[in-house]
């Protein structure tokens, strides 16, 4: 063999190797690029297997119950059986929801009409004939007179230190309620809120717009709303709570319509000087200053809250003018106005 035929066969051999080492490394590359696909994919896989826990709104038992919801959404009350049921019977895809056990499901779904009068039904517990026979208007405040509250048997209304129907509770708390029972919060729209212990059936049955949310299509702007938590829509048309104007209200002196008619935004009473603008509370014209005169014989005005100190009352029958709401009168005993319960007599 020449020397040219011999230099062109060891060439083709080392490009022959070339190749060969070539497609071993690749070879080498690919499997390692598909144990790592194959790593990723596995992860994704257990990621998905292990679900994030649903969080506890009602029931500790039962994860994900009670809880807020959106209409519509994929999953909206999670990897579970829960139903996400509209607030509103008229609502739209996106609107807000709760998530509720199938076993009960979406229908009825928030207060059955305007004048829902049933058991869990919201009331205005300073309403007269609010809630059918048998039942009182319990109210979730006891303490804020005409405030919301729900239609309950009249001796289940806001009972203390116990675990049955009516009972007062806190949501998302082990053990609230009884068995069979779920702590029916007055509010879903906070977590840990007050609540009463109620049957699962008629506690969601009657689930109530959460505050800050609209307002259901059933309600007024600035006025009371029985499908609101908070029981009245507010002038933006959202769920919220009432104004408070009456006696003890906090105010703003020197804003119109502040307080309610006959009352003074007194700001001796929030330990302030007069300043136009500034934090008072709403008083009686003679239960303001530094001096306020609210025992017998003090002057006062007929039909107005704390206008004479407990257990007095305006009395206008030891004065000239006729008896009538927001007239001038005298703080008296009952016993020593002119009638024996020292109620006003309306005028003509």
């Amino acid at each position: 063999m020449d020397a040219t035929r011999f230099d062109a066969f060891a060439r083709s051999l080392a490009g022959r190797v070339s190749r060969r080492a070539a497609l071993q490394g690749g070879s080498a590359a690919g499997l390692a690029s598909l144990l790592a696909v194959g790593t990723r994919s596995g992860q994704r896989a257990l990621a998905q297997e292990t679900p994030t826990p649903l969080p506890v709104c009602t029931d500790p038992d039962r994860p994900g119950v009670g809880c807020a919801c959106t209409l519509g959404a994929n999953d909206a009350c999670g990897p579970t059986t829960l139903l996400c049921c509209p607030n509103d019977v008229n609502s739209a895809p996106g609107s807000p929801g709760t998530c509720t056990p199938s076993s009960v499901g979406c229908n009825p779904r928030g207060p059955l009409s305007p004048t829902c009068t049933a058991r869990g039904c919201r009331c205005d517990s300073g309403a007269q004939r609010a809630c059918g026979d048998g039942l009182v208007c319990c109210p979730d405040n006891p303490g804020l007179a005409g405030g919301p509250g729900h239609c309950v048997r009249q001796d289940r209304c806001n009972q203390q230190n116990c675990t049955g129907e009516g009972c007062s509770c806190h949501s998302g708390v082990q053990g609230a309620c009884d068995n069979g029972l779920v702590c029916c919060a007055d509010d879903p729209s906070t977590p840990g809120g007050p609540g009463r212990c109620e049957d699962e059936q008629i506690c969601f049955t009657h689930q109530c717009q959460a505050t800050t949310n609209p307002c259901p299509s059933s309600c007024q702007a600035d006025s009371y709303c029985q499908a609101c938590c908070a029981g009245h829509c507010g002038q933006d048309g959202h769920c919220g709570p009432p104004p408070c104007k009456g006696v003890g209200c906090e105010c703003n002196s020197g804003v119109e319509g502040a307080c309610d008619e006959g009352l003074v935004c007194c700001q001796s009473q929030k330990g302030g000087g007069n300043v136009s603008g500034g934090p008072g509370q709403c008083a009686a014209a003679n239960a303001c200053g530094p001096n306020p005169c609210l025992e017998i014989g003090c002057p006062c005005t007929a039909g107005v809250e704390g206008t004479c100190a407990p257990g007095l009352v305006c009395c206008q029958s030891q004065m000239t003018a006729p008896n009538k709401p927001g007239g001038p009168g005298m703080c008296a005993a009952p016993a020593g106005c002119g009638n024996a319960s020292g109620e006003v007599t309306p005028g003509p």
